[in-house]
């Protein structure tokens, strides 16, 4: 994905990938942790330019 491009939704991922959203919630707090993404509230999710 493009830098600063959103992520799709937690449902959409849900139901994309065949997933529970426990384990969307727990990739997404994966990339946060490793500076991938960044999460604003009220606004998603974002990939970021990486480290």
């Amino acid at each position: 994905m493009q830098p600063l491009k959103p992520l799709p939704s937690e449902l959409r991922l849900q139901q994309e990938y065949g997933v529970a959203r426990g384990t969307v919630r727990a990739a997404i707090a994966l990339l946060r942790e490793r500076g991938l993404v960044m999460t604003m509230p009220q606004r998603g999710t974002y990939v970021t330019e990486g480290r």
